[in-house]
């Protein structure tokens, strides 16, 4: 039997034949990187691990170029498992292949943030985002575009902490978290170091929607690029037995 690696690559290797061959029937006409490429010196949690490379051989002294990188399970665009916060829940390897393929509901709050860096992703706004585009279909992976990505290139603004050590980013609120969990989607992401904005303390939205047994994805990349709707997600999260968050390589496709 296949391991779940294995498929995991396949799936890459198929979608992207898929979208750049017209004979197939696939319409993706586009293909959007949702990932920040990884290396030293990129944003991470305060209190985790960062990422650091270093080089075990290279091509004049052994024929070849090999590194090991070390980071932590949160360092870069990752997802995150329901058993992050939920002891017994889904581990990130354990997540169902048909949720790692979603349609993209795209919420647009930059004006918001821009205004309030303590801003949370409103119940108002997905009843705004549904009153233009329809129910939020079964299954989705709702992202939230804050703007807030383009602060990865510098950890200072991108973690925005005070003097008094309390990060300043937006987030999801927990009454729109409930109301995603009626409408059944499959996970929801954002642009940010987490779904919880950045002075929560006791982190409502994870604990809401990992209990659910949904994932999550933070420090999304691009989302300025999606369409409020029809773009489908292809998440190629690292399936690490027993892991609680893992990197990924998100890919958007467009019709």
């Amino acid at each position: 039997m296949k391991t779940i690696a294995l498929i995991i690559s396949s799936l890459f290797i198929f979608t992207c034949a898929l979208a750049e061959n017209p004979d197939t029937g696939f319409t993706a006409t586009k293909v959007i990187d949702l990932t920040h490429p990884l290396h030293e010196g990129v944003p991470y949690y305060p209190g985790g691990v960062p990422f650091r490379m270093e080089q075990l051989a290279d091509y004049k002294q052994d024929g070849y170029r090999l590194h090991k990188f070390t980071m932590g399970e949160n360092t870069g665009t990752h997802v995150d498992a329901p058993a992050h916060f939920i002891e017994g829940n889904r581990s990130i390897d354990e997540i169902p292949l048909n949720r790692l393929v979603a349609p993209i509901v795209l919420i647009d709050a930059r004006a918001q943030s821009r205004a309030h860096s303590d801003y949370r992703l409103s119940v108002r706004d997905i009843e705004d985002w549904e009153a233009g585009n329809g129910q939020i279909p079964t299954g989705s992976l709702v992202v939230m575009n804050t703007g807030w990505y383009e602060k990865f290139h510098s950890m200072a603004q991108y973690v925005n902490m005070d003097k008094d050590n309390v990060m300043h980013f937006p987030g999801y609120s927990p009454e729109a978290a409930r109301v995603l969990l009626q409408r059944d989607v499959a996970g929801i992401g954002i642009d940010t170091l987490s779904l919880d904005y950045g002075k929560s303390t006791d982190f409502p939205v994870h604990v809401l929607m990992l209990k659910a047994n949904k994932y999550q994805i933070e420090n999304m990349a691009n989302l300025d690029a999606l369409p409020e709707k029809g773009a489908t997600a292809v998440i190629g999260v690292l399936p690490v037995q027993g892991g609680s968050q893992a990197q990924a390589r998100i890919l958007a496709f467009l019709p």
